[in-house]
């Protein structure tokens, strides 16, 4: 179930204008919930999966996507393959308890899940903000942490012992961190770029708001119709009066 699929204009304007003001990963969530999902529960990796296939009516089955070099800043142009990807990233991941053993550090973790990220804002978070969210996702999902069978405070974790785990968690859980392999055309640089499908499927979202928004605004004006009234139309005679507007 999609945003497109499930709501209707009015809906779709209501979930933009609740979304609209809440920080990256509480709007996640949000968006989460409307695709049929909890927003909260399961994994990070099981939420961004069905963000990702909520994408699809929106955008195709193999939409054109740009990254931009972080050598020379050439934008460079790749194709995003729906279908294989969801296919390579089917499967749960495993929920419960799950343990590594590392420099002889054993560990005793869970997976991260999209509320132990509501709260943190990427977008406006500096490097010592950075830090202490990832210190608190430790003491969140490591539930235990013994070296040579003494316990260890989480925040004891030497630097490769919690790189480890951070590796073991991506590995569990691949859709949680989602990136493609890119090479600059330009420079010959390669890197890792990351691809975010909450925020991609929140352009859409808000996209076809403010479209929405600008059709009630061309109607209201031309023929005093109040917003229930303009989506209220089908489609098809929505098209019609806009056209009879002189906005379509």
């Amino acid at each position: 179930m999609t945003p497109r699929a499930a709501f209707d204009d009015q809906a779709l304007l209501a979930l933009w204008e609740q979304a609209l003001p809440l920080p990256a990963a509480a709007r996640e969530a949000l968006l989460a919930a409307a695709c049929g999902g909890d927003g909260h529960a399961g994994s990070v990796g099981a939420q961004r999966r069905q963000l990702l296939a909520a994408l699809r009516p929106w955008l195709g089955e193999r939409p054109a996507l740009q990254g931009r070099c972080p050598a020379c800043g050439e934008a460079v142009a790749f194709e995003l393959a729906l279908a294989p990807l969801l296919q390579a990233l089917e499967g749960d991941a495993p929920a419960g308890e799950q343990q590594l053993d590392v420099a002889g550090w054993r560990l005793r973790f869970r997976l991260p899940r999209l509320q132990d990220i509501a709260e943190f804002d990427a977008g406006h978070a500096d490097a010592a903000a950075v830090e202490a969210f990832v210190q608190q996702l430790l003491q969140r999902c490591v539930l235990a942490a013994e070296q040579g069978g003494t316990p260890q405070p989480v925040a004891a974790l030497p630097a490769p012992v919690a790189e480890a785990l951070s590796q073991r968690m991506e590995a569990l859980d691949p859709a949680a961190t989602l990136a493609f392999d890119l090479a600059c055309p330009a420079c010959g640089h390669g890197w890792s770029a990351p691809f975010d499908p909450a925020r991609a499927l929140w352009a859409c979202l808000q996209t076809a708001a403010e479209r929405t928004l600008l059709e009630v605004d061309a109607l209201a004006s031309r023929y005093g119709w109040s917003e229930p009234q303009v989506l209220a139309l089908s489609p098809a005679r929505r098209r019609a009066y806009l056209q009879l507007a002189g906005v379509a």
